[in-house]
């Protein structure tokens, strides 16, 4: 939550001629709901059951640059197999980075339990295949992100 996928994301996918995925999106559409919505209507553990549904779904699709919701990988850790056959990236901020980004954005369910979340997923994170720093200008993370993908 936070660290840039909804925005870095785009950059990546333009730059590898790739479509872009937002799963949030994915789910608010399909639900016809906003994440916020379903956290206060079916609970976190409900609004996992269609995050797991829509990475399904968007994994079975030809290639893309997804963005995961923060909590994709750590609290349903069969989600990760989905993924299996292609890399993961982790952007990584600091947390004060994090908290200013976070700071008065009440749109977000777990903005309460931000600090919690950060250390937890820090700690217990499906092993992602690279981390990126994520601090700085959104085309400078995204120069980042795409030169790991191509190896240079």
């Amino acid at each position: 939550m936070g660290v840039g996928k909804s925005t870095v994301g785009p950059l990546v996918a333009e730059r590898l001629g790739l479509p872009f995925v937002d799963l949030d999106r994915e789910i608010e559409r399909a639900a016809n709901a906003t994440v916020a919505a379903l956290f206060a209507r079916d609970g976190e553990s409900g609004f996992r059951v269609l995050e797991t549904r829509a990475l399904e779904a968007v994994a079975a699709g030809p290639p893309a640059v997804i963005a995961l919701g923060g909590g994709t990988l750590h609290e349903r850790p069969g989600n990760r197999a989905l993924l299996s056959a292609v890399p993961v990236v982790w952007l990584q901020v600091s947390w004060p980075v994090l908290e200013a980004r976070l700071m008065g954005n009440a749109s977000r369910p777990l903005l309460g339990r931000a600090q919690e979340l950060y250390d937890l997923r820090r700690a217990e994170l499906a092993h992602p295949d690279h981390v990126v720093d994520a601090e700085g200008a959104p085309e400078v993370v995204a120069a980042r992100v795409v030169a790991l993908l191509q190896g240079t």
